[in-house]
């Protein structure tokens, strides 16, 4: 995987840790929320580079996703699909790990303007277009 693609999963995590530290409306999720998918999304990520244990990085993906369903939050659902693209591409298994970027594409794209994670989406889109480029989706 290229260089480009490991720090990608941070950058989105880390986009979420700061909508944590924005003021958010009743109808987002909350900072603990926001902390538990981000961490676990961290979790994944640590699993595919560290200890290449793909079935565990997935397990991690599932449980943010799980958290993530609870909320009608595009940018947390975007950012859970790239966790599953994350996982599927370091697995070689292009076809779903593009699917799940697009997925992740069409998520982001709907963010609203009054977002707190909104700063960071302009790098969180072209980091995905740069993972779809790589794998030629």
């Amino acid at each position: 995987m290229p260089k480009l693609h490991r720090g990608v999963s941070i950058l989105l995590a880390a986009a979420l840790l700061v909508a944590v530290a924005s003021p958010s409306s009743a109808a987002t999720p909350s900072r603990k929320d926001f902390g538990q998918i981000s961490q676990l999304v961290l979790n994944s990520y640590n699993l595919i580079v560290n200890e290449k244990d793909m079935a565990a990085a997935r397990a991690e993906c599932e449980k943010a996703r799980a958290l993530s369903e609870k909320f009608n939050d595009p940018f947390i659902l975007a950012t859970v699909e790239v966790c599953f693209g994350d996982v599927d591409d370091y697995e070689n298994k292009s076809k779903s790990a593009c699917q799940h970027f697009d997925a992740a594409l069409k998520l982001f794209k709907t963010t609203p303007e009054k977002h707190p994670a909104r700063r960071s989406l302009n790098n969180q889109i072209k980091a995905v277009e740069g993972k779809r480029f790589q794998l030629s989706c």
